[in-house]
């Protein structure tokens, strides 16, 4: 069980620091003018999402559904079955407002770098999507939170 909560804990870290360090790096990105560095920004976020942000949404999901099987309490717990579904949909968001998007935006500007694209183009074909972001990033904290306070939702005597 300890490693369990040692791997989630771990990786709900890496997300949030990995989507916080994806936002700071875009906040301050380049413009689009600026080819080369654009298009080594936009490779870094793509490695960012795939080597940081993806593992660690996916240690977070299975951490969190074997520490339910392990122990038997959190199988009753309401609060775990909101934080497995609530991380379950985050997943899914995650793989479309983040990785998705940022291994499109990296091979855009990566063809725009080769002439393939209009450099021109290339800002109205990338969307950055920082509403869900930000959504994301209080969906993260709602779930630490409920990992923290573990509300019984109305439960008595449990």
């Amino acid at each position: 069980r300890r490693l369990l909560k040692f791997l989630h804990t771990m990786s709900t870290i890496g997300i949030t620091g990995g989507l916080a360090a994806y936002m700071l790096v875009l906040a301050t990105a380049p413009p689009v003018e600026s080819l080369e560095a654009y298009a080594a920004m936009r490779e870094s976020l793509a490695m960012i999402s795939k080597w940081l942000i993806l593992p660690s949404m996916l240690i977070v999901v299975l951490s969190g559904l074997l520490a339910i099987a392990a122990h038997f309490p959190f199988a009753e717990a309401p609060w775990v079955w909101a934080k497995a579904l609530a991380g379950i949909l985050v997943f899914e968001a995650t793989l479309m407002s983040i990785d998705g998007p940022a291994q499109l935006a990296a091979e855009l500007s990566a063809r725009a770098l080769g002439g393939e694209i209009d450099p021109a183009e290339l800002a109205g074909l990338v969307q950055d999507k920082w509403g869900a972001w930000w959504i994301l990033l209080g969906l993260f904290t709602a779930n630490v939170a409920l990992a923290i306070w573990r509300p019984r939702f109305g439960l008595k005597g449990k």
